[in-house]
């Protein structure tokens, strides 16, 4: 049986053997008394080897020996230590030479009148990494330059850093702890809902574009990555999101959209009243308007009036919309009054507290805050004024401004171009008037009907040159480069006739090779005939066919028939293009085709200024009569031939060959 000397100790030893942190005993000399299982495992020494060793050589780096050895010798002599019943966090070396970082403990005790110290010691080295990582974690979070929001799987808000602040306007004290759907619009509950149930299915990153509130409840434009949270198992248990503001370029987008729409729309119709719901429908949707109008000067009224609409689907706002309808208003009174005024454009952050704004209480019904309106010019002159309003409060930036510049110019020169298109045909009915109708159209159509189109074509060239447009966008770019090319080529036929008619149009005569006019015309209208599936036939059996010629204004000529050709012909059908020579001294060439015809009382006025055999074409009719006189001043003659409707039609160009008298 042991005495109690010997339970005492061995006690001591099964408590040494079991502890789970390091236990090491030192003497008042310094030197290792004892040094238990889990100091081995930790330090690398067994306990052979570190027992009589002095502590501060065995696992002290020598950086802290002396401070050691500095406090131990002061204890001796005073009594007092500045570890001594402490738990302080220090750095200690291990066998093999690396460094740990433990949480350190020192007891003292008096055993027969001399000093013993007990180190209770615990490597905290990975904790501490663990902290530090989460530190400059937390850092990169707090300092990013997006918004980083984490949530559980109950949808609480659980993370929420600076840029969240700065985004939503939520401090973290607000927002944590609170459901994150107080971000999202009703309509989008489930769309938010559905995120945690897309991660523990699998999807380890989640990328989507959607719509959140600011704590004002104005609506914001983002852009979200999701990632899961995951325990240690690997079960879900939330949701980090980057979130990023994206308002800016999809603000950017929708007014690419509106000028390019805006500029299709204006090029394919002649009159306000019938584009007018689609075009204010296509200014409103180039940010969050809910209601759009046009405004013109009323002689008979002595004022302005509200002359076309468009707004969202709200009766409330239906009701605003009717009252402009009626009211007139007159110069500086209201927004399109100040407008008119000042020729500049114009906005109102509220008009319901606005003063000078008669539908206020309309407005306020309505829910209609920010108001914004801006000058339609034709040649310097206020043509009318488009109105726009918003159920949140407006502030207009520099990039709208500059859009609303460049649209104004177009939409002014169109209601002007439309006037014109009307007086001219009022004099049109009027066959004794005719000829001064027409000389006054071409008057206007000047230079300046073309300032306007030039940038928007410059706009859509440079716009379509970028890398990261979507492919509708460019493909929308396309059309719109293709419908102000269209409109400027009817300026231009114009301008030719306009020449013709005073005499001042030149031809600049050079060795010329007919067939080879032909040839580029064919390229030319390639893509017409492989998207209409046409089937050209070529016989270009001339052996004479050189001319002295303006090879650019007779390859004009050629294109203008070719095109009616490919226009006129069904899908399916068949145009010819073909060329002898009928004599030594002319060439003949004749394009035909098996498309609609033209009915016998329009075979000679196809080649008319102003006349069309078909009423739906494109364009004003000018391209034949331009071509009849280029053809003449050739020396030459063109004429045209049908059977019928249905039955194609077949134009014949005969022309001097180079060396002939003409």
């Amino acid at each position: 049986m042991l005495d109690p000397a010997e339970t005492l100790e061995a006690l001591s030893r099964t408590f040494l053997d079991s502890a789970l942190d390091c236990i090491i005993t030192m003497d008042a000399s310094g030197r290792v008394q004892e040094f238990n299982p889990a100091s081995e495992r930790v330090f690398g020494f067994s306990r052979s080897e570190a027992v009589g060793k002095e502590l501060a050589e065995l696992i002290i780096p020598p950086r802290l020996r002396g401070r050691h050895r500095q406090g131990l010798a002061r204890y001796l002599k005073t009594g007092e230590g500045p570890l001594i019943g402490k738990l302080i966090e220090i750095e200690a070396l291990r066998r093999d030479g690396s460094e740990i970082i433990v949480a350190l403990a020192i007891n003292a005790t008096q055993v027969n009148g001399s000093p013993i110290f007990t180190a209770y010691l615990r490597d905290i080295t990975e904790r501490k990494r663990a902290e530090e990582t989460n530190r400059r974690l937390a850092a990169i979070i707090e300092s990013s330059g997006d918004a980083i929001i984490s949530k559980d799987l109950d949808e609480i808000v659980t993370s929420w850093n600076k840029e969240a602040e700065r985004l939503f306007g939520y401090s973290a004290d607000e927002i944590i702890g609170k459901p994150i759907t107080v971000l999202v619009p009703p309509d989008r509950h489930n769309e938010e809902l559905g995120i945690i149930e897309r991660l523990r299915q699998g999807e380890r990153v989640l990328r989507y574009e959607t719509v959140y509130f600011r704590k004002n409840g104005t609506a914001l434009n983002v852009s979200l990555a999701v990632w899961p949270i995951k325990d240690e198992t690997g079960n879900v248990i939330g949701a980090s999101k980057i979130v990023r503001d994206i308002t800016e370029r999809i603000r950017t987008e929708r007014r690419r959209t509106t000028q390019y729409a805006v500029t299709n729309l204006l090029a394919a119709s002649w009159t306000l009243a019938e584009v007018a719901t689609e075009l204010l429908e296509a200014m409103a949707s180039s940010g969050d308007w809910a209601f759009a109008a046009i405004w013109t000067y009323d002689e008979a009224a002595g004022g302005l009036r509200c002359r076309n609409v468009w707004h969202e689907a709200s009766e409330r706002v239906k009701k605003f919309s009717d009252l402009s309808l009626v009211v007139t208003l007159p110069e500086g009174q209201g927004l399109p009054g100040r407008v008119w005024n000042s020729k500049k454009p114009t906005w109102v952050y509220d008009v319901t507290r606005d003063p000078n704004f008669p539908r206020a209480p309309y407005a306020a019904a309505a829910d209609l805050h920010g108001g914004f309106a801006f000058p339609l010019f034709f040649q310097g002159e206020i043509d009318g004024i488009m109105e726009l309003f918003s159920h949140s409060v407006v502030e207009p930036d520099d990039d709208l401004l500059q859009m609303v510049e460049a649209l104004g110019s177009q939409i002014g020169l169109f209601i002007a171009r439309g006037r014109i298109v009307q007086e001219l045909q009022r004099h049109k009915e009027n066959a004794g008037a005719a000829s001064t109708a027409k000389d006054r159209f071409l008057g206007l159509l000047s230079d300046k009907l073309r300032a306007p189109l030039t940038p928007v074509l410059t706009w859509a060239g440079k716009i379509a040159e970028q890398s990261d447009l979507r492919p509708e966008v460019q493909q929308g770019l396309k059309m719109v480069r293709g419908n102000v090319e269209l409109e400027m080529r009817l300026i231009e036929d114009v301008l030719d006739l306009s020449r013709i008619a005073r005499g001042k149009l030149t031809l600049q005569l050079r060795k010329a090779d007919a067939h080879e006019l032909l040839q580029s015309v064919l390229e030319i209208v390639r893509t017409d005939i492989e998207q209409r599936h046409l089937t050209p036939l070529v016989d270009l059996t001339a052996s004479r066919h050189e001319l002295i010629a303006d090879a650019p204004r007779l390859e004009q000529v050629f294109w203008s028939v070719l095109h009616n050709a490919c226009k006129f012909t069904p899908e399916n059908g068949t145009i010819s293009v073909r060329s002898y020579n009928p004599s030594p001294r002319r060439i003949t060439i004749e394009i035909s085709d098996n498309g609609i015809g033209i009915e016998p009382q329009f075979v000679e006025k196809v080649f008319y200024a102003f006349e069309q055999a078909d009423s739906q074409s494109e364009g004003l009719g000018l391209g034949l009569a331009i071509g009849k006189a280029i053809v003449e001043m050739h020396s030459g003659t063109i004429r045209a031939h049908s059977d019928g409707p249905g039955k194609g039609a077949i134009f014949i160009i005969e022309l001097p060959i180079r060396g002939s008298n003409h």
